[in-house]
Parts: C-alpha cells; structure tokens; sequence
C-alpha cells in the first residue's frame, strides 16, 4: 500500500471536509421525497457500489498485509453500528431541525471525538487538541450567526449523531491503522448501514418511485460523493493523522458549507460569519502546523 505523509493525509481529509460541507443540503433536500431510513438506505448503497472495486482490489492484494484478528472483526462490527446510528440520527434529525442547527450541532463530533479517544480508549492527546477544539467550535458558532434556532427533538438526535460519529472516527482511527484496510472498512460500515436502513424502511415508510425520483439528485450526491467518495478518503487519510486531530480538520466542513452558499446561492456573509471562517481556519493550521514546530524547537542544535 502506498505510503502517504502526514501533510498529504490532512490535505486528504480537508478534501473530504469539502465534500461534506456540500452535502448538508442535499440531506435535507432528499426528504421532500423519502423518510430518514428510506434516504440512508438508498444513500449508503450507492456509496457500497462506488467504493466495493477497490475494496475487492485491497482484499486481492492482502498478501502484503496484517491478518485481520477477531479484535478487528469486532472492532469493525462495532464501528459499522456507530456509523449507522450516527447516518440515522443524522438524517432524522434533519426533519425538523433547519440546516444551520445541523451544521453546527454535527460539528460537536470536534469534542466528542478526544474526550471519547481520552476516557475510552485511553489515547493521549495532544496539547494542541483541546485549543483547537475550542477555537474550531467558537469558529461554527460564529460561522452559524452566533446563535441557534429554537431547539427541537431534531436537534437533540442531531447532537446524538455527532457523539455516534465521535465513535465512529476512534474506531476508524484504531481499525484502519490495525488492518492497513481503508477501503473494507469503509465498505463494511456502508453496507451494514445500508441494509439495516432500509430494512428499517421496509418496516416503518413507504418507499414510492416518485419519492426516488423527487429525491434523486440528493441520493446521487449523497451517495456517490459524500458517503462513497468522502467516506473511502476519511477512512484512507486516518492511517495517517491521529483521530482528534482528524475530526478538527473535518470540522472545516461548516466553513465549506457556508463558502458553497456564498458562490453557488449567493448568500451573504457578515462580518461574524466571516470571523468564524477565519477561527475554524485557524483551528486546521494549529493542528497542521503544531507538529512542525515542536520538530523545529525540540531539534538539537549542531
């Protein structure tokens, strides 16, 4: 498997910031015509279909690779449920709670992601991780107007999602490092979230070809780009960069969110909103940026 730096990854996961900044609208769009389980469902699925070539391509080549150990099965399995949960109290959150809430309530993964790494699984953060965090969350607070709509039960499963994903991004983090297998991991957790939502559709909606056909833009973005394409690239680029380090580079996804409305639907953005932009960016060269400066003053002089 190709070796990547650390800079590369972090570019890796700023692209994958991207995509997901894009995605917020076509998540809320996609339930003129579908239910949360039903969009999930046929979302995820098409990410399985984009992503399984090169997870049959890794799986071919596993000969230069660690051997998969029932730890990691497990571990994978246990992902592959936080994700789910997370893609499910996502998407239904997103009934009633306006985009604005979703973006910046999904963006609590920031904290989630190293108070979970901390208590849970026992990893040292690094110094750099909480300020970060804090600059990086006061940088979507500002970015969403410095204010939130009034809370809902939407919100509330939104903020349960972002402690799903919190999980999820550990796991990732610790799996694809122990594995080298980005790519079947990336397709496990797809595919377990596609067929439970969507058996969980088949249970509680009704799934019409007009609702497709309604939503189905929405699908095609959200499921090729964002979960397809954004979610192989997270899963890829986390071999490399520690996972609370990630999730701070992640968070840019509410500054690209707002960036894509200013150009593509020409909304303004105010002196707070942009201050916010200028935190969260401030947020990704501290983490960026830290490591080099700690070489630079820890190097012994000649």
């Amino acid at each position: 498997m190709r070796t990547v730096s650390r800079l590369q990854a972090d570019l890796l996961l700023l692209l994958t910031a991207a995509i997901w900044g894009l995605a917020f609208v076509a998540q809320k769009s996609g339930l003129d015509g579908m239910g949360p389980f039903g969009f999930v469902g046929a979302r995820f699925l098409l990410s399985t279909i984009v992503v399984l070539p090169l997870a049959w391509r890794e799986w071919k080549g596993r000969a230069g690779l660690p051997a998969m150990t029932p730890k990691d099965w497990g571990l994978m399995g246990l992902l592959s449920l936080a994700f789910f949960a997370g893609a499910y109290l996502q998407q239904a959150g997103m009934v009633t709670a306006s985009v604005t809430n979703a973006g910046f309530l999904t963006a609590l993964y920031v904290v989630f992601v190293p108070v979970i790494g901390l208590f849970v699984f026992r990893h040292r953060q690094s110094i750099i991780v909480w300020p970060a965090c804090a600059i990086a969350i006061a940088g979507v607070w500002l970015l969403n107007g410095g204010r939130l709509d009034h809370l809902s039960m939407g919100d509330a499963l939104v903020i349960g999602c972002a402690a799903a994903f919190g999980l999820q991004i550990n796991l990732m983090g610790i799996v694809v490092r122990q594995s080298a297998r980005p790519f079947t991991i990336c397709v496990a957790q797809n595919a377990v979230t596609a067929v439970a939502a969507l058996a969980l559709a088949g249970l509680h909606e009704h799934i019409t070809v007009a609702g497709i056909q309604s939503s189905l833009v929405p699908i095609l973005y959200a499921g090729i780009v964002s979960g397809g394409i954004g979610f192989a690239l997270q899963a890829f680029a986390q071999q490399h960069t520690p996972s609370a380090d990630a999730a701070i580079i992640m968070s840019g996804e509410a500054l690209f969110a707002a960036l894509s409305g200013a150009v593509l639907l020409h909304e303004r953005l105010g002196a707070i909103n942009w201050l916010g932009c200028g935190l969260i960016f401030a947020a990704l060269l501290l983490v960026e940026l830290y490591p080099y400066a700690v070489r630079a003053f820890t190097r012994p002089a000649n």
